[in-house]
């Protein structure tokens, strides 16, 4: 792969798989480990990338999988010497056209929808963002996660389900207190 095709797959795919990257950690520094990566990988891995037809799903796919790799071995580690949790918050980008009150509803929103996400399975979690986030098709995540479309269908109607009565309980929760 020529140094100018790895620019131009860059230029073409690199905002929507950063983005996914953000949603999938959760944490800007993991998403940039995860972001170059998933390049490195491709770099590796180019032979199959001609194959298989689908550059943005493809490269979905190998960020889910070194993903999954990492929390594996993050619970390895884990196991044998636990560490302390630290609770990283995701930074919104402003924007300077709202009031200021609409704003913070907006980051409210999100945020609680973030941490609703946060809360999912992972098998729901996934087939999530890669829908919401990386904006798969069924097809596609059937493809990266190499279940059938029915699956993926199914997980995202649970998903949204269990989000819907998470963010219910969340509000209901906020008038109570």
């Amino acid at each position: 792969m020529s140094k100018q095709e790895m620019e131009q797959l860059v230029a073409e795919y690199g905002d929507d798989l950063y983005r996914f990257c953000i949603h999938l950690t959760g944490n800007p520094d993991l998403a940039d480990d995860l972001y170059q990566d998933t390049f490195v990988k491709m770099v590796q891995m180019r032979h199959r990338l001609e194959r298989s037809g689908n550059v943005k799903s493809y490269l979905m796919g190998v960020a889910v999988n070194l993903w999954r790799n990492n929390i594996r071995k993050e619970n390895g580690r884990m196991r044998i010497a636990p560490q302390a949790d630290f609770e990283v918050s995701e930074g919104q980008a402003a924007d300077e056209t709202q009031e200021p009150l609409n704003k913070v509803l907006k980051e409210e929103r999100n945020r609680a929808l973030s941490q609703a996400v946060g809360m999912l399975p992972e098998n729901l979690r996934m087939v999530v963002l890669l829908h919401y986030s990386a904006e798969c098709s069924a097809r596609d995540i059937s493809k990266i996660l190499h279940i059938p479309r029915g699956t993926v269908l199914s997980r995202l109607s649970v998903a949204r389900k269990r989000l819907k009565e998470r963010l219910e309980e969340m509000e209901y929760a906020e008038r109570d207190s």
